[in-house]
């Protein structure tokens, strides 16, 4: 059975051999994700058991027959099967479940790691290679969790690239013990597993492209040993962090169609709406919340039995999984207003946008506890969103007087399209960075059809001015650059306020010829490229 991580960062259970000296921290820096490429590519085959192999002492040849061999193989392998058998889905686990669970890791890591040490050339070693890689996966985030809590005691706390780099180590053990198992005589169902393993190791390592590869390889043979439903899903996961969108849409839409009947219809649902938005397929967005919206809606209750779309028998929410289809069926509102605005129909929008507000009111008003993904939707998003389109849209952009301009693009006054980003340089330098790059990309893609960029930044004390003016020119010199570019430093000036944007937020507004507001979007990101560019190019070819 496919399982997640168990993870745990304060809770002292004894693993000596999870733990590692704090010299090792430095001389692995660096290292270890050149060792998951080339593991990846084939070119190396370091020793299984890289994490303990220093540390095990020499051990003197017994002679045995045989048959003494083989069943203390097989008795071996009995035991290590048991163990990870012994581990229930991690998401189930309870605080005080973990000290036995860890117990049953160290047992299952330390028999595993005898066995391939002890036994190299047995038959059994590639189905005990798949089942220690299980358990080293399971482990990974507590092994991770004791080494940071140890450095954290030494006086150097490990920084975010040592826990990576840790990690990847720890996972280049995995990614070698799949590959092992995957070179042996191994049933279907067995070489599925070794491939979600492989996958999961190389994921987690930040290898996409061949973790979606291994996925994909494990989705065409037999799935008995596994479960398929998260495979499914962890396939759709690995291509977005790829940036394969054309897959990941052509997989979750695929789920849809034939593998409806799963606990993680919510989620299936929301990657495969995010395909459409990276894509910019944005009617066949919008008509996934309108097929699956009611769909998730209807599953918000324990044990609810809802009918799926080209699906003859009912399907049962599973206990525990309802608050996922609730949290999902709330986002559904908000993206009919979300896509209908980027179809160009302002006032479906606005109106889709106040039902999803008067909803969530409503909930309020009745004594609801909102999730926190819903509030966040409901009062970052929604509210302002609406607000915007009702007061700014369709009419004249407000005035940018007050900015103070650091660079100028004499181009942009007489631009058929305008992209107005608010956004200040802390987030330009880290969230929106990317953002940024790609809004390049689309005006070197489109300048030469009248598309520019205005930058601005808002900053609360005027005397901070000087100082975001050089970090936005810094950041506008290394990206080269050649947009408008201005502060509002202080609150009296009035820019931001007149656009209705908060300070410290980001927001992206797109302007037509007549520097009228059509389209925005709160927090944009790198991953919407196609959304941007279809919405692009449908206002220039409607001349609006």
């Amino acid at each position: 059975m496919h399982r997640t991580d168990i993870s745990s960062t304060d809770t002292n259970v004894s693993g000596a051999h999870n733990r590692k000296p704090q010299e090792g921290l430095r001389e692995r820096s660096g290292i270890s994700i050149l060792m998951v490429l080339l593991l990846v590519l084939g070119t190396v085959s370091p020793p299984l058991m890289a994490q303990d192999e220093a540390s095990a002492p020499p051990t003197t040849p017994v002679s045995k027959s045989p048959a003494e061999t083989d069943q203390k193989t097989a008795e071996l392998a009995q035991m290590i099967a048991e163990k990870l058998d012994l581990i229930p889905d991690p998401r189930t686990l309870k605080r005080e479940d973990l000290p036995k669970i860890f117990l049953i890791l160290d047992d299952g890591i330390d028999a595993g790691r005898r066995f391939i040490r002890e036994y190299p050339d047995s038959e059994l070693l590639p189905k005990v290679c798949i089942d220690l890689s299980r358990l080293l996966i399971l482990n990974v985030d507590r092994h991770i969790g004791l080494l940071a809590q140890d450095s954290k005691e030494s006086g150097a706390p490990m920084t975010a690239t040592q826990r990576f780099d840790e990690q990847t180590f720890y996972l280049s053990e995995v990614i070698q013990l799949a590959r092992t198992a995957l070179s042996g005589n191994l049933p279907p169902s067995q070489i599925c597993r070794a491939e979600v393993a492989l996958g999961d190791a190389l994921l987690k390592s930040r290898v996409p492209v061949e973790a979606a590869k291994a996925f994909g390889r494990a989705l065409l043979l037999d799935l008995s040993a596994v479960d398929e439903n998260e495979l499914r899903i962890r396939e759709v996961e690995a291509l977005e962090l790829a940036g394969d969108y054309p897959a990941m849409l052509k997989s979750g839409l695929g789920i849809l169609e034939s593998h409806s009947e799963t606990a993680f219809l919510p989620h299936v649902v929301y990657f495969t709406h995010k395909a459409c938005r990276h894509l910019g397929k944005l009617s066949t967005g919008r008509d996934i919340w309108r097929t699956w919206g009611p769909v998730l809606d209807a599953g918000k209750t324990a044990g609810a039995k809802i009918r799926l779309p080209g699906v003859e028998q009912t399907f049962t929410v599973p206990e525990g999984k309802e608050n996922d289809f609730a949290m999902m069926a709330d986002r559904a509102g908000f993206y009919e207003g979300f896509y209908q605005l980027a179809l160009g129909e302002k006032e479906a929008a606005l109106q889709a946008l106040l039902a999803f507000n008067d909803s969530i009111y409503e909930r309020i008003n009745s004594g609801d506890t909102l999730s926190m993904p819903t509030k966040t939707y409901f009062e970052f998003q929604s509210i302002p969103m609406s607000q915007r389109i009702d007061v700014l849209h369709g009419k004249k952009a407000p005035s940018l007087d007050g900015v103070t301009w650091i660079q100028d693009n004499p181009l942009s006054a007489d631009s058929k399209l305008e992209l107005r980003i608010f956004c200040d340089s802390s987030r330009g330098n880290n969230r929106q960075s990317r953002f940024l790059d790609i809004v390049k990309k689309l005006e070197a893609e489109f300048s030469s059809q009248g598309l520019s960029v205005v930058w601005i930044s808002g900053v609360l004390r005027e005397e901070r001015g000087p100082v975001e003016s050089a970090a936005m020119m810094k950041i506008a010199q290394s990206k080269n650059l050649g947009w408008k570019i201005g502060v509002q430093a202080g609150q009296d000036k009035g820019v931001l306020d007149r656009h209705l944007v908060s300070h410290g937020g980001t927001i992206l507004f797109l302007l037509d010829a007549e520097k009228k507001i059509r389209w925005e979007v709160i927090d944009p990101m790198f991953w919407d490229e196609g959304l941007y560019r279809t919405i692009i190019r449908r206002l220039l070819a409607s001349g609006s």
